[in-house]
């Protein structure tokens, strides 16, 4: 009898376009067209984010309501109710706290973006008791996803997992990114998307914009949701005295739109200091962007030798690249190998495969 499949995120939001959001659909739609007609897939959300990236007749959509109060108290509750009452099954899922009791009926792989809250980035206060748990329940958990070798080396030396039960599953692109546009028609200089927090350090980038003294207008672009910085970001933003134009952009409503940004950007530059895996820098470099961003290991792992990488400390020499990199030619075309890697489909395929080495029935 052929696996079935459960895939679950009470975190995903139908109308935000953020890395996490991204993977959970296109996962989910292609994973829908490499599995087998006798297999099937449960879709567990919270209650009013259903999007038509589920529909498909191979995919069953269970929502989970919100509840006014304690919501991840009685969320975990409903939950490990419905895991119960589920048929053994391949489950996928990011929630936190793991109903480790629950899942043990069936093949659970958690998902982790990132361990942000074992760094200087944290979510969670250095000491808390949320903390010692989200430990104490990784290591606990049958299988682990994760999107990096970068994350998965966090995952080992800082927490203590074994290797041997995580595996990586990057983060991708569908088709609507490729191939490159033809467009040359691109009138943002900078492009920069990221919400707005510590980590994403879009304070170096405005440093460093404010050592700018050309007489050519440079319009930049910020697009991200705030976590926090945003309003720091654009008093400093309100400083500038020179000829930079910098629009801010809450979020974008679809993928499409979103597409339509990069394509009329010229330079994609991310001064992020910590990430899972990095997204946007595939994306860029699929539209025809050039690329610029710190040089931290991930950004290594997922840019190669694609992108130009810089200092996080150091905007005197982030002006410089940027100045050098927009004056030069267009960007030669990537091979399209580089992108195989990073289909969505692609992605879908490898993990079907992997996971119907399994018999959990």
């Amino acid at each position: 009898m052929a696996n079935n499949f459960l895939f679950c995120s009470f975190y995903y939001k139908s109308n935000l376009k953020t890395g996490a959001n991204k993977r959970f659909e296109n996962i989910i739609s292609s994973f829908a067209k490499h599995i087998s007609d006798d297999q099937r897939i449960i879709v567990l959300i919270k209650k009013g984010n259903i999007s038509d990236r589920f529909i498909h007749d191979k995919i069953d959509v269970h929502e989970v309501s919100r509840f006014p109060f304690f919501d991840r108290l009685f969320t975990f509750v409903s939950y490990s109710f419905r895991l119960m009452s589920y048929k053994k099954m391949i489950v996928v899922t990011d929630f936190m706290p793991v109903p480790l009791l629950a899942l043990s009926k069936h093949l659970h792989f958690q998902l982790i973006h990132d361990i942000r809250n074992f760094t200087k980035f944290k979510r969670v206060d250095l000491f808390s008791f949320g903390k010692i748990i989200q430990k104490m329940q990784w290591k606990k958990c049958q299988n682990i996803i994760t999107v990096s070798d970068f994350t998965k080396k966090e995952l080992t030396q800082k927490c203590k997992i074994e290797p041997e039960k995580i595996i990586v599953s990057p983060n991708g692109i569908d088709r609507s990114y490729l191939p490159v546009p033809s467009n040359n028609n691109r009138d943002i200089d900078i492009l920069y998307i990221a919400t707005f927090e510590k980590r994403k350090n879009h304070q170096l980038l405005v440093e460093a914009l404010e050592n700018y003294s050309g007489i050519d207008r440079l319009r930049v672009c910020l697009i991200g949701k705030d976590l926090g910085t945003k309003d720091q970001v654009i008093s400093s933003i309100n400083l500038l005295e020179n000829n930079i134009d910098v629009e801010v952009i809450d979020h974008v409503g679809t993928e499409s739109e979103l597409i339509g940004y990069y394509d009329r950007s010229n330079l994609f530059v991310s001064p992020s200091l910590y990430e899972g895996f990095g997204m946007p820098l595939v994306e860029a470099l699929s539209r025809g962007c050039k690329v610029l961003c710190t040089d931290i290991e991930v950004f290594r792992e997922v840019g190669r030798d694609h992108v130009e990488y810089f200092s996080p400390d150091d905007p005197a020499a982030l002006l410089r690249l940027i100045l050098d990199t927009l004056n030069r030619p267009k960007r030669e075309m990537i091979d399209k190998k580089f992108f195989e890697s990073y289909k969505w489909s692609n992605i879908a395929r490898d993990l079907v495969s992997y996971f119907n080495e399994y018999k959990v029935h």
